[in-house]
């Protein structure tokens, strides 16, 4: 299967800045208050909503878990791999990594041209597209992940797989269980709070036989 790649970071210092503010009336101070308690409110019922949503797409996306991909189901393959992503976050005691347009943008421009390409041999880099040179890095910043950021992380994993092997649960559960190359570490990172797949269908290894299925996962952190 395909190593990792470098995780990298760039940070840099944050300042504080002190602003005084005139006093405001105690009345004032209770309607902003209320407001707050309202906003409050507002954002945990929010919350409710969304796991609730999430909940329900996993459920259904969970009879793709062990589907290889094709044409007709690569949004369910890749909800499952949102899924079985999470839940293994959740078996460690880890928040649910939130789903980003951007990354998943890259995750699936990058997955496309593994398979199409196919130069996913044994020690090849899966990370670096050998026609366009893009490079992790400059697929997420393309998309528009983190624009100008204070600090910001991101992690890539790939996989690929055939005739059994190619379906959302393989991918994971490699990821997770069978890789040495740091895969864990990335899936399973504290520090990282965003995610986007990408899914194709057929292996990017040439060797690759039916029923195959190339995975992409860009991981990341925006402070900004």
């Amino acid at each position: 299967m395909n190593r990792t790649i470098r995780s990298l970071e760039v940070a840099a210092v944050a300042g504080t800045i002190a602003i005084g503010v005139p006093a405001v009336s105690t009345a004032a101070n209770a309607s902003s208050a209320v407001a707050n308690a309202s906003s409050a409110v507002a954002n945990a019922s929010s919350a409710v909503a969304n796991a609730s949503s999430a909940a329900a797409s996993c459920s259904a996306a969970a009879a793709y878990y062990d589907a290889a991909p094709t044409s007709a189901n690569l949004a369910m393959i890749r909800t499952a791999v949102y899924c079985l992503i999470d839940a293994e976050r959740a078996k460690v005691g880890l928040r649910p990594l939130t789903r980003t347009a951007s990354l998943e943008s890259a995750a699936i421009s990058h997955a496309a041209a593994a398979a199409s390409i196919r130069w996913w041999t044994p020690g090849a880099n899966s990370h670096n597209n050998p026609r366009t040179g893009s490079t992790p890095h400059s697929r997420i910043t393309a998309a528009g992940y983190c624009p100008n950021p204070v600090s910001w992380a991101y992690a890539e994993t790939t996989y690929t797989g055939w005739g059994g092997g190619g379906t959302p649960r393989a991918a994971v559960n490699w990821w997770v269980n069978v890789s040495t190359y740091g895969h864990r570490q990335i899936v399973l990172s504290p520090t990282l709070t965003d995610d986007g797949v990408g899914a194709a269908v057929g292996s990017a290894n040439p060797a690759g036989g039916s029923g195959g299925g190339t995975y992409v996962v860009d991981f990341g952190r925006c402070q900004r």
